[in-house]
Parts: C-alpha cells; structure tokens; sequence
C-alpha cells in the first residue's frame, strides 16, 4: 500500500509531501517546498482528483501527485494553525485551529469562501466564546491561544459531520468529539481527541497522549467499546484505517529532537501489531504527520 502524505519537520522548518510505500517501509518520492516562515510544515491534506490540497499554518497549497509539482498556493487573512482538510459534496472544508473555526469553500480547485462557523458559537455551554476580529491578519501571527475547542480532524458518515477537538481552554484529557451543525457532544467522556475516522459503521480516533485507538460502536452519548494500545509513546495521530488494518504515525517534532516518524499498524481483526521507523531521503527528518493519504483511492 502505497500514501501520499504532508510532512512537516518541526526541527528543521520545513514542509512538503512524500509517497511512502509501507510494506517496503520505503520513501519513494519526495517534495520540499520552498517556503520560509516561522512554521512552514505541511500538515492537513486531501487527496482530490491528481491533486493534494493541504494545509500549512497559515497557507493552503496545490500539489500534482501524478506530475509531481507544485502547482500553487492560496492565502486567507483568517488562516492561523491551520490542521486537517476535508471535500464533502464538492465542498472544501478546513480545520482552522486558530480560530476554533471550520472554514468552507465552494470549488476546492479554486477556493471561492462561503462560511465560517466558529464552534464556540454552535455550544457556547461546552467552549468559551471568543472575540475574534475577521479583518486583522490572523495569518500573520503565530499561536493566537488559548483556544476554546482546539478542533483538529473533521469527517462525515452518510448523515452527519463530526469534528474532534483536542481540548477546552488547553486543558489536559479535555477534548470532545461534536456534531458540526450543532455543537452536540457526542461521547459520554472526554478524550484527547485527533483523528476521526468512520469504518464499518464504527466511528476511530486517536487518544493521543495515552498512545491508543479508540472505537466506538456509535456516537451517541458513547463509551469507547474498545481501546487499542499502540504504544510506547508518542505523539499519536496522522491515521488511515484499509482491509481491516489501522495505519497511525508518532509525531516526535514536539520534543526538538532530529527523530523521524513512526508508522504503527495494527490489525483490527487479530490484534497483531508492527511499528517501524520512516527512513530519510538527504538530510531531511520528517517529524511530523497530520492526515496521511491512500494513494489511488482519491
């Protein structure tokens, strides 16, 4: 199985995408973007048709999987911490960490905005308003904290949009999984929330500091019907669930060491685990994975 994936290098500032093939732990192509900026990692991207659409703190560029280039990069004043990048009916949907915000666009090739919706807004009872200035150059600016959601991943089943957020005001074990349309609160408990993914009528996520996946047999008032551990630890998130078997890398950036990602993957049916270690191409540690991608399943 081959995925295309944003990567970021947290130690070395820099951003790009790679094609990764994983039975051969192999790297087989890879991109480093030009950019230089205080945080120009790649971080959120979807695959769309010959396209990666992905996401960088502040920017959202265009990348041609089957050309293999850079083709453009699109910039919004409101963009800060920006996280994962979804396409629901044809609509582009962005992770806008900054501002506790989802942002939406019509035509993902050509991102023409339609709606913000601020999360805090939709359960004032559960997240703390804020008092956000539209017009000021958000995407000028580093960490604008604390958030009041912390949103991370958004995905969608056949009715609704769940997005995960990481935690209330940044306190620790405070994150929520919420239903977009209204701000409901989907599970009896909090977790530290990343990913989010739906598989077989089960809804995944990530429990990122306690090294573990989480299912979840529905999202009503839910309690995890299994807690799958993938330790040691880690930084667990970037995930990506095919034939029964969770792929979810390490993220190691945080700890300012010259470490490159960790790939655990773990089988759903017999419980059987690997983990291994992302080689490097030159002199370029990725340390960092957000929302990694299955090649030719765009």
């Amino acid at each position: 199985m081959k995925l295309i994936i944003p990567v970021e290098s947290i130690v070395q500032n820099k951003g790009g995408v790679i094609l990764y093939d994983v039975e051969s732990n192999t790297i087989l192509k890879q991109y480093v973007h030009k950019k230089e900026w205080r945080r120009c990692g790649w971080r959120g991207g979807k695959l769309y048709g010959d396209f990666l659409i992905a996401t960088d703190w502040s920017d959202l560029h265009y990348f041609n999987v089957r050309t293999w280039e850079y083709v453009k990069t699109f910039k919004k004043n409101t963009f800060n911490d920006l996280h994962y990048v979804e396409v629901f009916n044809n609509q582009l949907y962005i992770v806008n960490t900054g501002l506790d915000a989802i942002e939406i666009f019509d035509d993902p090739m050509n991102p023409k905005f339609k709606e913000i919706i601020f999360l805090f807004d939709k359960n004032p009872e559960l997240f703390e308003k804020r008092d956000l200035d539209l017009s000021h150059r958000y995407n000028r600016e580093m960490k604008i904290k604390p958030h009041a959601a912390h949103p991370n991943c958004i995905s969608s089943n056949e009715k609704n949009i769940f997005v995960t957020c990481f935690g209330k005001q940044q306190r620790m074990n405070s994150g929520e999984i919420i239903k977009l349309h209204n701000g409901e609160k989907c599970t009896s408990r909090n977790f530290d929330c990343h990913d989010g993914h739906f598989y077989k009528g089960k809804f995944y996520t990530t429990w990122t500091r306690h090294a573990q996946i989480l299912e979840f047999d529905g999202l009503k008032n839910a309690k995890p019907a299994q807690r799958i551990k993938i330790g040691p630890g880690g930084w667990w998130r970037g995930m990506v669930i095919k034939d029964d078997v969770v792929y979810v890398f390490a993220s190691d950036g945080y700890k300012r060491k010259k470490t490159t990602v960790r790939l655990a993957i773990v089988n759903l049916k017999s419980g059987k685990k690997k983990i291994q270690k992302l080689p490097m191409i030159g002199k370029v540690y990725w340390d960092t994975v957000y929302q990694p991608n299955i090649y030719g399943e765009a």
